[in-house]
Protein backbone atom coordinates (compact mmCIF):
# COMPACT_ATOMS: atom_id res chain seq x y z
CA UNK A 1 0.00 0.00 0.00
CA UNK A 2 1.20 3.58 -0.89
CA UNK A 3 2.21 5.56 2.13
CA UNK A 4 0.16 8.18 1.19
CA UNK A 5 -2.66 6.14 1.35
CA UNK A 6 -1.99 4.24 4.77
CA UNK A 7 -1.74 7.98 6.17
CA UNK A 8 -5.01 8.84 4.70
CA UNK A 9 -6.71 5.99 5.67
CA UNK A 10 -5.44 6.22 8.92
CA UNK A 11 -6.11 9.66 9.41
CA UNK A 12 -9.73 8.81 8.51
CA UNK A 13 -9.97 5.59 10.87
CA UNK A 14 -8.71 7.94 13.85
CA UNK A 15 -11.47 11.08 12.53
CA UNK A 16 -14.27 8.19 12.73
CA UNK A 17 -12.60 7.30 16.04
CA UNK A 18 -13.24 10.93 17.58
CA UNK A 19 -16.84 10.76 16.18
CA UNK A 20 -17.64 7.12 17.48
CA UNK A 21 -16.39 8.21 21.17
CA UNK A 22 -18.39 11.59 21.20
CA UNK A 23 -21.69 9.93 19.67
CA UNK A 24 -20.98 6.99 22.47
CA UNK A 25 -20.58 9.71 25.00
CA UNK A 26 -23.46 12.03 24.11
CA UNK A 27 -25.97 8.91 23.16
CA UNK A 28 -26.29 10.70 19.86
CA UNK A 29 -25.54 8.29 17.51
CA UNK A 30 -26.77 10.45 14.42
CA UNK A 31 -23.06 12.46 14.82
CA UNK A 32 -22.36 9.05 12.81
CA UNK A 33 -24.08 10.19 9.81
CA UNK A 34 -24.04 13.97 10.11
CA UNK A 35 -20.00 14.39 10.88
CA UNK A 36 -18.57 11.08 9.16
CA UNK A 37 -20.74 11.82 6.38
CA UNK A 38 -20.18 15.17 5.85
CA UNK A 39 -16.11 14.18 6.70
CA UNK A 40 -16.39 11.80 4.03
CA UNK A 41 -18.17 14.19 1.42
CA UNK A 42 -16.04 16.62 1.88
CA UNK A 43 -13.34 14.33 1.36
CA UNK A 44 -14.57 12.53 -2.06
CA UNK A 45 -14.98 16.49 -3.36
CA UNK A 46 -11.05 17.24 -2.46
CA UNK A 47 -9.75 14.13 -3.79
CA UNK A 48 -12.02 14.58 -7.80
CA UNK A 49 -10.48 18.42 -7.25
CA UNK A 50 -7.22 17.51 -6.77
CA UNK A 51 -7.46 14.95 -9.61
CA UNK A 52 -9.04 17.30 -11.77
CA UNK A 53 -6.31 19.84 -10.74
CA UNK A 54 -3.52 17.26 -12.07
CA UNK A 55 -4.71 16.98 -15.37
CA UNK A 56 -5.20 20.70 -15.79
CA UNK A 57 -1.71 21.79 -14.36
CA UNK A 58 -0.14 18.78 -14.73
CA UNK A 59 1.40 16.46 -11.32
CA UNK A 60 3.77 18.77 -9.75
CA UNK A 61 3.41 21.97 -12.41
CA UNK A 62 2.00 25.84 -11.12
CA UNK A 63 0.17 28.32 -13.02
CA UNK A 64 3.18 30.48 -12.60
CA UNK A 65 6.22 28.37 -13.02
CA UNK A 66 7.11 25.75 -15.09
CA UNK A 67 9.71 24.05 -12.57
CA UNK A 68 8.32 21.09 -10.75
CA UNK A 69 8.80 22.50 -7.11
CA UNK A 70 6.14 20.79 -5.80
CA UNK A 71 7.11 18.02 -3.30
CA UNK A 72 3.70 16.12 -3.33
CA UNK A 73 2.08 15.58 -6.05
CA UNK A 74 -1.29 16.37 -6.93
CA UNK A 75 -2.66 12.73 -7.93
CA UNK A 76 -1.62 11.73 -4.34
CA UNK A 77 -2.98 14.27 -2.74
CA UNK A 78 -5.52 12.89 -3.92
CA UNK A 79 -5.22 9.48 -2.93
CA UNK A 80 -4.91 10.86 0.60
CA UNK A 81 -8.30 12.35 0.52
CA UNK A 82 -9.43 9.48 -1.26
CA UNK A 83 -8.48 7.44 1.48
CA UNK A 84 -9.48 9.43 4.40
CA UNK A 85 -13.12 9.45 2.70
CA UNK A 86 -13.74 5.56 2.81
CA UNK A 87 -13.77 4.99 6.72
CA UNK A 88 -16.27 7.98 7.07
CA UNK A 89 -18.55 7.21 4.21
CA UNK A 90 -18.49 3.36 5.33
CA UNK A 91 -19.50 4.87 8.93
CA UNK A 92 -22.53 7.39 7.35
CA UNK A 93 -23.78 4.18 5.56
CA UNK A 94 -23.08 1.54 8.48
CA UNK A 95 -25.59 4.06 10.57
CA UNK A 96 -27.87 4.39 7.39
CA UNK A 97 -28.36 0.67 7.01
CA UNK A 98 -28.84 0.10 11.15
CA UNK A 99 -31.17 2.56 11.21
Amino acid sequence: MDAMIKKGFIAGIVIVGIVLALAAFTGKWSYLYFVSGTMGAVSLVLALAYLVDSIVLGSTGTFFSAKKTRKVSRVEDAKRFGAIAVPNVLAALIYVAAG
